[in-house]
């Protein structure tokens, strides 16, 4: 079962959007607000929890602390609903390739990279 962290970045609407699809999630904002992205990494290796995150720095921490996952929104239209519509894309076509990669989503490409 996918396990989710949602990065302060990329809102508390996306970690509330995955619950309601029936999956574990939660976000940086509740739990641990303020925290550094090394913390974060840690959170979810203690947990296996996929990051969701649109911050840029995650990708070279990625390559250093090794999470079980990142899922990096690369969006135009930041919206809540522009999120929330590629993961469920990502959760749907790629859901075998999450765990052990980063995945860099754009509206016009998804790009799926070994950690």
């Amino acid at each position: 079962m996918l396990k989710f962290l949602v990065d302060e970045s990329t809102g508390t609407k996306v970690s509330e959007k995955l619950k309601q699809m029936g999956f574990n999630a939660v976000s940086v904002i509740e739990i641990m607000r303020g925290a550094e992205d090394i913390e974060v990494i840690q959170k979810a290796k203690e947990e296996n929890r996929v990051i969701i995150t649109n911050d840029k720095d995650f990708g070279w921490l990625a390559a250093t602390y090794r999470p079980p996952s990142i899922i990096f929104l690369r969006l135009r239209r930041e919206t809540a609903e522009s999120k929330i519509g590629m993961i469920r894309h990502i959760i749907e076509k790629h859901s075998d390739s999450i765990y052990g990669n980063i995945i860099i989503a754009t509206e016009k490409k998804i790009r799926i990279r070994p950690l």
